[in-house]
């Protein structure tokens, strides 16, 4: 079980950059709870996208992963309060 998915984003210099992202793998399948199996999957495919130069936004996640905006805040804050970097375009927020 795994699949990746092309996903189109702005890079740093405002271009659109061809991205694959990986929204399903066999780790998975190791998830204790749908929580935390969404917040595996919004680290992989954060850092994916940072190693192919890309920064995704909000707006971004929530097409890709099909969760709210709210969902995904509370996401980023518990993986942060982990000590984990969360690498997000748009604004820049603390580390907290």
């Amino acid at each position: 079980m795994s699949g990746t998915l092309i996903y189109w984003a702005k890079d740093g210099s405002n271009r659109f950059k061809s991205l694959r992202l990986t929204v399903c793998s066999e780790e998975d399948r190791h998830s204790r709870s749908l929580a935390s199996l969404r917040r595996k999957r919004l680290s992989r495919i954060l850092n994916e996208a940072l190693t192919q130069g890309a920064r995704l936004s909000y707006s971004d996640l929530c097409m890709i992963m099909l969760a709210s905006k709210a969902t995904l805040k509370r996401d980023v804050s518990h993986l942060r309060r982990l000590g984990m970097e969360v690498p997000l375009g748009g604004r820049v927020t603390g580390g907290k």
